[in-house]
C-alpha cells in the first residue's frame, strides 16, 4: 500500500516538476544552438510572464476602468449639475419622470449647451485627439535607445496616477468639470501605454526561440519562419488580451463588492479608480522586476527630442505607397475601431439612460462580457492553431457577426416589438456576444498588423495602428452626439451597422503575403539608403533640382 502511494506520490511530483519546467525554466540548449542567429538575446520565459503580467494589470484598467466606469462617472457628474433648456437658473430634476415635458437636461461643452449622455461622448472626441498627438510624439523612442521599458512605466504610473483623482468631481459639485478634464489627461497616458505595450509583440516573436530555430533550419523570409512568427505573435497577442480579461474579471468583482456594499453613487464610483489605480500599479512593479530592456539603435546625431516621433512618422507616412497593404489595411481597421468604440459607449448609455439599470447590473454584463471574451479567445486561438484558420478570416467573421448586434438592437425602434435592448437580460445577452467577438478582433488585428511592419519601427507604426483606431473614435461619437440631439439614442445604431460591414468587405481584398513582402522590400531600402547616406527626401531634392535645371 506505501509502495503505490509513493508512486502515485512520486508521479504527481513528476508531473509538477515537468510543468514548472515548461512554464519557467528555459532550454539551456537555445543558447549554444539559437543565441548566434540573432544579436539580442533570445526571449525568455521570465520576459513573457513580465508581458503577461503587465496585460494583467494594465488591460485590466483599460478593460474596466475605461469603457465601464469612465462613462458612467462622467455621465452621472454631468447629470448632477445640468440645467433645464428652458431655463439655465434651474438645475435640472434628480429623476427624469420630474423634468417638464418637451424640456431636457443639458450641461455646458465649451460655447455648446449639450446632454450630459453627448457630453460623456464629446469628452471621448477631445481625449482622442490630444492621445493622436502625444502618441505620435512619443512613439519612435521605443525604437531607439534603452528607453522603451523606463517610457512605458512611466506613463502608466501617470495613467494611475491621474485617474485617482477623479472622485473630486462628484465630491465638490461645483468644479464637476474637473471629472472630465482628469479623464481626458489619463486617457492620453493610456493610449501612449498601450502604443509602448504593442510594440512588445513582433520584438518577442522576433526573438523568439521557435522563431530563431526556423530562421537557422530555413532562413529568413521562407514560409516555416513566416508560420513560425505568425504562431508566436498570435500566442503573445491572445495571451496578452487574455490575461487581461483575467485581470477585468478580479477587478470588476473587486469593485461590484465596492459597490454592492455602498450606494453605488458617482463619488464611489470615484473611488473605484483609486482601486483601479493600485491594482494596475501592483502589476506595473511586477513587470518591473522580472521585465529585460532591450536595446535599440540610438537616435540620429542631431534629432531633436521633442520633434523626433512627428519627423520620422512624417518620413514614414510620405513612403506609405511601399507600404500599401498596409495602408489600406489601416482604412479597414480605421472604420472598425470607430464602430467598436462607439457601440461600447452606446450600450452603456443606453443602459443607464433607457433602461435605467442600476450599476449593480452594469457590473454583472460587465463580468459576463470578460469572462466572455476569455472563453471567445482561447476558441477563437484554438481554430487557428488546430484548423489552419489564419487570423483574418477570423477578424472578418468576427466582425460580420458583431454587426448583428446592433441589428439587434434596432428591433427596438418597432414599438410594439418587445425586444430590442428594452430588457435587462438582453443587456445581459449582448454583453455576452459583445465579448465573444471583440476579443478575437482586438487579437487578430495585433497579430495581421505585426505582419506588415518593417524591422525597426515597431513602436512607430503600432503608435499609427492605435491611431488609426483611437483617431477614427472621434467621428462615431460625433455622429452619435448629433443623431442623439435630433432624433434620440436608439437611431444611432443605423449608423453602427455600417462600421461592422463596411470593413470586412475591405478586409477580402488584403494579401497579407503580398503586405509581408512590403516591408522585408521597405527594410531592405531602408538600409541600403542609410549605407549611401542619401534619404529618400534627400533624393527627392536631388531630382526636384535636376528638373529646375532642365528648365
Amino acid at each position: 500500500m506505501d509502495s503505490k502511494a509513493e508512486l502515485s506520490s512520486s508521479k504527481v511530483q513528476s508531473k509538477i516538476e515537468a510543468l514548472r519546467q515548461r512554464l519557467f525554466q528555459d532550454d539551456p540548449n537555445d543558447a549554444v544552438t539559437l543565441q548566434p542567429y540573432i544579436q539580442e538575446r533570445l526571449t525568455k520565459k521570465k520576459e513573457l510572464w513580465a508581458f503577461f503580467l503587465f496585460g494583467f494589470g494594465y488591460f485590466a484598467w483599460s478593460n474596466t476602468a475605461g469603457p465601464l466606469f469612465q462613462p458612467l462617472l462622467v455621465q452621472q457628474v454631468a447629470r448632477g449639475a445640468s440645467h433645464l433648456k428652458s431655463n439655465l437658473e434651474i438645475p435640472c430634476p434628480k429623476s427624469d419622470a420630474d423634468i417638464p415635458h418637451g424640456d431636457k437636461c443639458v450641461v455646458p461643452f465649451g460655447f455648446l449647451m449639450v446632454e450630459p449622455t453627448s457630453y460623456s461622448l464629446l469628452i471621448n472626441v477631445i481625449t482622442v485627439w490630444c492621445t493622436i498627438v502625444v502618441s505620435l510624439g512619443t512613439s519612435a523612442f521605443a525604437d531607439h535607445g534603452r528607453l522603451s521599458r523606463k517610457l512605458m512605466m512611466s506613463f502608466c504610473a501617470l495613467l494611475a496616477l491621474t485617474t485617482s483623482f477623479v472622485f473630486i468631481g462628484p465630491l465638490i459639485p461645483q468644479v464637476w468639470w474637473i471629472t472630465g478634464l482628469l479623464i481626458v489627461i489619463g486617457n492620453i497616458f493610456n493610449g501612449v501605454t498601450l502604443n509602448f505595450y504593442d510594440a512588445h509583440i513582433p520584438i518577442l516573436a522576433r526573438h523568439h526561440p521557435e522563431v530563431v530555430k526556423a530562421l537557422a533550419d530555413h532562413g529568413e523570409n521562407t514560409r516555416e519562419y513566416i508560420l513560425a512568427k505568425v504562431k508566436v505573435s498570435t500566442f503573445l497577442s491572445g495571451g496578452a488580451s487574455a490575461s487581461g480579461f483575467a485581470g477585468s474579471i478580479l477587478l470588476t468583482i473587486m469593485a461590484a463588492v465596492v459597490l454592492m456594499l455602498t450606494e453605488a453613487s458617482a463619488l464611489v464610483l470615484g473611488y473605484c479608480f483609486i482601486m483601479s489605480a493600485l491594482f494596475v500599479l501592483t502589476f506595473m512593479v511586477a513587470y518591473g522586476f522580472l521585465s529585460h530592456q532591450r536595446t535599440s539603435p540610438p537616435l540620429p546625431a542631431g534629432s531633436n527630442l521633442l520633434t523626433f516621433g512627428y519627423v520620422r512618422i512624417g518620413k514614414t507616412l510620405r513612403q506609405v505607397r511601399r507600404l500599401k497593404t498596409m495602408a489600406f489595411y489601416l482604412c479597414a481597421w480605421f472604420i472598425l475601431g470607430d464602430g467598436l468604440t462607439s457601440a461600447t459607449n452606446i450600450a452603456v448609455l443606453i443602459a443607464q439612460d433607457v433602461l435605467q439599470v442600476s450599476n449593480d447590473a452594469l457590473i454583472i454584463a460587465a463580468l459576463i462580457q470578460y469572462i466572455c471574451a476569455g472563453s471567445g479567445m482561447w476558441f477563437w486561438i484554438w481554430l487557428q492553431n488546430n484548423k489552419g484558420v489564419k487570423p483574418m478570416k477570423v477578424i472578418i467573421a468576427n466582425s460580420c457577426l458583431f454587426g448583428l448586434i446592433p441589428i439587434y438592437c434596432l428591433l427596438g425602434e418597432i414599438k410594439s416589438n418587445p425586444v430590442g435592448m428594452k430588457n435587462t437580460w438582453e443587456l445581459y445577452m449582448i454583453a455576452a456576444l459583445f465579448g465573444f467577438f471583440i476579443g478575437a478582433i482586438h487579437s487578430s488585428n495585433r497579430v495581421v498588423f505585426s505582419q506588415f511592419i518593417p524591422l525597426g519601427h515597431e513602436n512607430e507604426l503600432y503608435a499609427l495602428f492605435e491611431m488609426a483606431s483611437v483617431s477614427s473614435s472621434w467621428i462615431g461619437p460625433l455622429v452619435c452626439t448629433a443623431i442623439i440631439e435630433h432624433a434620440g439614442i436608439r437611431k444611432t445604431w443605423w449608423f453602427l451597422v455600417t462600421q461592422f460591414y463596411i470593413p470586412p468587405f475591405m478586409l477580402i481584398f488584403v494579401n497579407v503575403d503580398k503586405g509581408l513582402q512590403e516591408a522585408v522590400e521597405f527594410y531592405n531600402n531602408e538600409k541600403t539608403e542609410m549605407k549611401s547616406g542619401i534619404t529618400a527626401s534627400d533624393m527627392a531634392v536631388v531630382h526636384d533640382d535636376g528638373d529646375k535645371k532642365g528648365n
